[in-house]
Parts: structure tokens; sequence; C-alpha cells
């Protein structure tokens, strides 16, 4: 994948650079298309769906289309808001995925340059003598490509066992169904500071401790639903959720349909 295959396949919807200033107009937004936030100056918390952070620049944050994104400024800030569509390629498959959550840019000088061209294109475009919404793109494709090679490397290097991920992944996996379970106190176990605990875990496994844990209580969920005759309720409660509405929340959203409908679907 290069660039120019990248850019025939992004439809920027809108871009906007905004700041300095105290805080984001909007503290949540569902947007149609997929958006990324990303930091020039400042710092700011986010949550999406299970994901939860802090960002800073070289911090792209994506956040898939119509899922919540929320998000408080810690400090003033100055930063890129973008939306945009992926297209599907000849064979009906995006060329690229983007992230749903935080993905660090090691390549800073880069980011910057790009960063300062996203600038001057929204600051001089009626003066352009190509149009705008083609340089955009390109600009925008320049970033995803800078997230595709990021995840290249991740996954190289996470080809290394790492000890302390592999007890992480352990204590989860016994823990999951416990509704007192505590991802914190888990760190803690590790001699780590919870932000500390979702990168490397990130690093090692492709996703957020978080996001693992729920993915454990889905998968039992699932296996519960078809395999027995208990009351979502129950379900919820062996699967570590505290009741049966919040239950079926997650389980809708995560799944894309509710816990009853899947196990009329797939009861034998």
């Amino acid at each position: 994948m290069n660039q120019s295959m990248l850019s025939h396949q992004i439809k920027v919807h809108q871009h906007i650079f905004a700041g300095p200033q105290s805080r984001f107009m909007m503290a949540e937004q569902i947007s149609a298309h997929h958006a990324l936030l990303t930091m020039e100056t400042g710092s700011f918390e986010f949550e999406i769906g299970d994901e939860q952070g802090t960002a800073f620049f070289g911090d792209l944050v994506f956040c898939p289309a119509g899922v919540n994104f929320k998000r408080r400024a810690l400090s003033d800030i100055s930063f890129h808001h973008i939306q945009f569509e992926l297209l599907p390629a000849a064979d009906g498959m995006p060329v690229f995925q983007p992230p749903a959550g935080k993905l660090r840019i090691s390549d800073t000088e880069r980011l910057k340059s790009t960063f300062n061209y996203l600038r001057k294109l929204q600051s001089r475009r009626s003066s352009l003598q190509v149009q705008p919404e083609y340089v955009r793109n390109q600009l925008v494709a320049d970033l995803l490509l800078l997230c595709e090679l990021e995840r290249l490397l991740t996954d190289t290097a996470r080809q290394q066992p790492d000890p302390l991920m592999n007890e992480a992944q352990l204590l989860i996996q016994r823990q999951a169904f416990d509704p007192e379970f505590s991802l914190r106190d888990t760190a803690a176990q590790l001699g780590l500071h919870p932000s500390q605990l979702t990168r490397h875990f990130r690093a090692a496994y492709g996703l957020a401790p978080a996001a693992y844990m729920t993915k454990l209580r889905l998968e039992e969920a699932k296996r519960l639903l078809i395999e027995t005759n208990d009351t979502l309720e129950s379900v919820a409660t062996r699967c570590g959720y505290e009741n049966g509405s919040y239950f079926c929340r997650v389980f809708t959203e995560k799944v894309g349909i509710n816990p009853s409908v899947f196990r009329q679907r797939n009861w034998i």
C-alpha cells in the first residue's frame, strides 16, 4: 500500500484546525463518518466505547462512525479535527482500516510537516490553484500511511513475547467474570500505572485490557445464551456484569443485536 493508493480511497468531509483554546466546543459527538482528533499543543482525555486515555502531540485518536466520542481538554489546546470516509477499492474492500482509539506516531517531524500543510490549506484555501479537496485528501492519506507504518512496526515488535503482559493476560482471564474485578487493581499487582498497563497490553496484543475483558465476557455470554436456558439477568451475572440492563446495552453495542435475538437465531 502506498500514499497514492490511499489518497484515491479517502474522501475528507471536514477538516478543522482550531486553537489555542481552553476547551472543546463539543464535549461529545457522534459522527456519520470516521473521526480523527489530534493535538498540535496541549492534551485531552478521551473515551471511545471501552477505550479511554490521554492524548498529546504525536497521538492520533480515531473514532469509528456512529460511536460516541467523548473528550475533555486538560490544558489550552490547538488541534486538528478530521471527518473522513474510506471508499471501497475495486474488489469492494477498503485498503486501510483505521484503528479505534489512540495510535502513537514516532515520526513526529513528518507529522509536524503534515500538520503545517493542513493549517496552511485551511487559511489559504481560496488562493490555491488546485482543488483544495484533492490536496486535503492527500494530506490525510499521509496521516493514515503513518498509522499503517506504525502498526506494521508494532506487529513486528509484538512477535517478541512480553512476560509481564503474559501475566496481565492470565490475570484478566482468571478474573474477567468477577463483577468486583478492577483493571486498576491488575495494574497495581503488576507494579504499573493503569495507563502503562493499557499501553503495554495494546502493544502486546493489539487491543486495550478493557476491550480484551469485554471480549472474554461476551464470548462467554454467547456460549451461555446458546447452551443454557439461563435468564438474561443470570447470564449477565455469570459474565461479570452487575445487572442485565447494562449487559444488554454492551452486548447490543458490540455484537450488533440484542442478546434475546442472538439466542433465537443460534439456539439449536
